[in-house]
């Protein structure tokens, strides 16, 4: 079976930062891979593991701008490199790490002696932008129950989400009132049911109609 072109990408970017002699780096659950203000240390594509970019505001509130995975780069990583800038956002290992990293003195080597190189960064940093977008979109044209029941079924584990009100608030750039509001009124009409620490779904299909609609 032929890999996808995200795959594809996936893969020629892990492949071109270890032809390039990128270090190895690992961080553990819960590490903080940068910060608002922190220089970008060079490009960085993950080999496992899975990572949360997101952004606090003044009031205290997290919304989740996007996630990095295996064999893909951290579209704001690239885009300080690009500009000099400082990073926006912070980013945190969700699970064990290992990445590979590029230092920027050798990125911006390769950047301006390989066209295939060029290409291949500018291609995953596409794709990231192409992700944000989705994000953005599920933000400004989608109800809260709507995204929130969209979440739970893509979070669900044999019928469990394991997480908090306050971790799905930030998911969905809301409040977390606003997150438990809606969770009482599904577990009244019978979707979901809580219990420590967990969301169980009770009526997958409740909450497929509830993703579909616009209340």
């Amino acid at each position: 079976m032929s890999n996808t072109p995200h795959q594809q990408a996936s893969e020629d970017a892990a492949g071109a930062a270890r032809q390039a002699g990128a270090r190895a780096v690992r961080f553990a659950p819960g590490g903080v891979i940068f910060r608002p203000g922190d220089e970008a240390r060079g490009w960085i594509v993950l080999e496992s593991g899975r990572v949360k970019v997101s952004l606090t505001g003044d009031s205290g509130r997290e919304v989740a701008l996007y996630r990095i995975e295996a064999g893909q780069s951290c579209l704001l990583t690239t885009s300080a490199l690009f500009s000099g800038d400082t990073m926006l956002a912070e980013a945190v290992a969700e699970t064990e790490v290992q990445a590979l990293l590029i230092p920027t003195p050798v990125f911006e080597r390769l950047l301006d002696a390989s066209a295939e190189f060029r290409r291949l960064v500018l291609r995953n940093y596409a794709e990231r932008v192409a992700d944000l977008v989705i994000v953005i979109q599920e933000t400004l044209f989608h109800a809260v129950p709507q995204r929130l029941a969209r979440l739970l079924l893509r979070s669900a584990r044999d019928g469990v989400v394991t997480t908090t009100h306050q971790a799905l608030a930030a998911e969905l750039g809301t409040a977390r009132e606003v997150v438990s509001r809606i969770l009482r009124r599904m577990e009244r009409e019978g979707a979901v049911a809580h219990e420590r620490g967990q969301i169980r779904v009770r009526d997958a299909a409740q909450l497929r109609e509830t993703a579909q609609s616009d209340r």
